[in-house]
């Protein structure tokens, strides 16, 4: 009896939840959803601009340069998390719009599992190729052992990474972006707070960084999993189950390779990146790109934020069929994110040397490093439309076309332009080509766009 009750209350709440996603006016969804989210995004973001901050102020060029080259590759931790968060989530967010309860009951156990088995692999694997990775990307000497030392100390805590981040992901397809991003916050807030008091005041170097990550991350997945054991999901969750059923695996992996495809494609184009500059550059070069990545990253807050809030959105809706509140769903989160993207860019764009000196402060930059500097993060606001297209594809549970805007935009249109370029305009044609790849992009997706908005028109036209 005492079991029944607590099922009748979370299909209660879950339809609660489940009305306003369906039912609530669009742009108060956006505007409830967003902020937090964007919140959560940009102390995220803010995170890794602060990890640098502190290594560049205690620790120096050399340190940045060897972290710089180690933080290309923890985007394979990244890109694990990924592909089990964002297939998880998608495949709970059609499964409440489509009142499939079955399938939410069993959605938890099986995230965790393939996170633990996918971390247990990676850090075996990372440990183990540290040292030639990061060589195989440009680090040499003093830059190579402090690259090689902050990653080995970081892959040991792959596991928390890749569980916290996926349970994160699955609070927030419910709809629960709150409690998700508060979470989030916390994590992000106590690694910001740990990075000087390790590097700075135990002084423990480039390790000290390594550990206030793993610990944020331990701390996030505490609360992920509090949060399941405690019973606050929308839905009923079998906590007891923990097993790789092929009706629920396969959409899983199959849905998020696109968003693993996102990180891996990242890791490739930095690390090309990094190769072209120690061809054509130095070691300087590689600090300051380093330094340009993380600016980036920190102007793709809004798109990262608005998607982030726009999932649950796009995918419970997509699981009632109702195609026309999808479409709508995505025009209006994507505009307030291209409005929001566009007034950092011109932000980052309009103040260089502030923001540069932060993480550089014995450089003196000329006036050639403002000019690369900008050329690189100004196209970067035309990732945002790229980032809302991808996840309308993953939310609805289309992996394929968004797993092929990610190989097109990474390898077709960023690999010959970064070969090319150089040759002709130096390193200058390394920063040139974000240019190029993302003005392709824009033309791929309004097209990609084009034809599935024209379906679901002619869909709607049967219908009716």
């Amino acid at each position: 009896m005492c079991c029944s009750s607590k099922t009748t209350l979370s299909t209660l709440i879950n339809n609660d939840l489940r009305t306003e996603i369906r039912t609530a006016s669009i742009w108060n969804l956006m505007l409830k959803l967003s902020p937090v989210a964007i919140l959560a995004m940009s102390i995220n973001s803010i995170n890794t601009f602060v990890d640098a901050l502190f290594i560049g102020q205690f620790l120096g060029e050399e340190a940045l340069a060897g972290v710089s080259l180690a933080f290309a590759i923890t985007f394979f931790t990244n890109a694990f998390a990924a592909m089990i968060g964002v297939g998880g989530s998608s495949l709970l967010s059609i499964a409440i719009g489509a009142k499939d309860h079955v399938t939410q009951e069993k959605v938890f156990g099986t995230v965790v599992l393939l996170s633990i088995i996918a971390a247990i692999l990676l850090t075996i694997t990372g440990f183990s190729l540290a040292e030639w990775m990061i060589s195989g990307i440009g680090g040499e000497g003093q830059i190579l052992d402090l690259g090689v030392e902050y990653y080995q100390m970081l892959i040991l805590g792959a596991v928390f990474q890749i569980v916290g981040v996926t349970l994160n992901f699955i609070i927030r397809a419910e709809g629960k972006i709150k409690e998700a991003m508060f979470m989030t916050i916390v994590s992000v807030i106590a690694n910001m707070i740990l990075n000087p008091v390790l590097i700075g005041y135990f002084q423990l170097g480039v390790a000290g960084a390594a550990y206030a990550s793993i610990i944020s991350m331990v701390i996030l997945t505490a609360m992920g999993l509090w949060y399941f054991i405690n019973k606050r999901t929308s839905y009923a969750v079998r906590l007891n189950f923990f097993k790789l059923e092929r009706a629920l695996y396969r959409p899983i992996l199959g849905i998020g390779v696109s968003a693993m495809m996102l990180q891996l494609m990242f890791i490739v184009q930095q690390v090309i990146t990094f190769k072209m500059l120690d061809q054509y550059g130095d070691e300087r070069d590689i600090a300051f790109m380093g330094v340009c990545y993380r600016v980036l990253l920190l102007m793709l807050i809004p798109g990262i934020g608005f998607s982030s809030a726009m999932q649950p959105v796009t995918g419970i809706n997509f699981g009632a069929n109702d195609y026309p509140r999808v479409k709508e769903a995505f025009w209006k989160f994507t505009l307030g994110c291209v409005l929001l993207t566009l007034s950092l860019m011109l932000l980052f764009v309009g103040f260089p040397k502030t923001i540069l000196a932060w993480m550089l402060p014995n450089t003196t930059f000329t006036a050639m490093d403002i000019y690369h500097f900008r050329l690189f993060i100004a196209p970067g606001f035309l990732s945002s439309m790229l980032i809302m297209c991808v996840i309308l594809y993953q939310s609805i549970g289309n992996a394929k076309v968004a797993g092929i805007m990610m190989v097109l935009r990474e390898l077709i249109f960023f690999i010959p332009p970064i070969l090319i370029l150089p040759l002709y305009y130096g390193k200058t044609g390394i920063y040139a080509t974000p240019l190029i790849q993302n003005s392709l992009t824009l033309i791929l997706v309004v097209i990609i766009l084009w034809r599935l908005f024209q379906k679901w028109d002619n869909i709607a036209e049967l219908a009716s």
